[in-house]
């Protein structure tokens, strides 16, 4: 019998010299919906600073505990048309529209790269892997830190919400 660190050793010595490819950590991780009663406590707490147009400072600190473990850094284009840019000020409902056509939906935080200004923000990927923000057209004056989040979490959230497309991100537990 070959033990565990033994078969390890021959599958990276397969990878790296039959395929020339480095072998890769791969982490499994699993997204679901924070757990009552904080969900209703931190929607409460996003309403009622998005109800004083102060939402983004809550739902960016929310945001970051996620994003700094399994964000990644994204490079981001425009639409390719300027007439495919969708409402700004609407990402979230635009990001969704896109997923419904086919796109995956990103949610993340955007910053401003003049200001340093962090922004709770969604935008899509597209089939070939390719990240385009239908909101912003100016998307090289960011940095853009996201993570893909599966239709049932957004369709559960939105639920929760009373069928309000809104920001996932805070609502969300990761485990492993």
């Amino acid at each position: 019998m070959i033990c565990n660190n033994h078969k390890n050793i021959q599958l990276n010595i397969f990878f790296k010299y039959i395929f020339n490819l480095k072998p890769k950590l791969i982490i499994i991780m699993k997204l679901d919906l924070i757990k009552e009663p904080d969900y209703q406590d931190r929607h409460a707490e996003i309403f009622f600073w998005q109800s004083i147009k102060s939402d983004n400072r809550i739902k960016v600190g929310y945001s970051e505990a996620i994003l700094d473990i399994y964000g990644e850094d994204c490079q981001v284009s425009p639409p390719p048309k300027k007439s495919n840019r969708m409402k700004l000020g609407s990402c979230y409902p635009n990001a969704i529209k896109k997923m419904h056509q086919g796109f995956k939906y990103v949610e993340g935080i955007i910053i401003c790269k003049n200001s340093g200004t962090k922004i709770s923000h969604a935008w899509n990927v597209n089939s070939t892997g390719k990240h385009i923000d239908f909101t912003i057209l100016n998307t090289e004056d960011y940095t853009y830190r996201g993570i893909i989040i599966p239709e049932r979490i957004l369709y559960d959230v939105g639920f929760k919400n009373g069928g309000i497309w809104y920001c996932c991100l805070p609502y969300l537990d990761v485990f492993q």
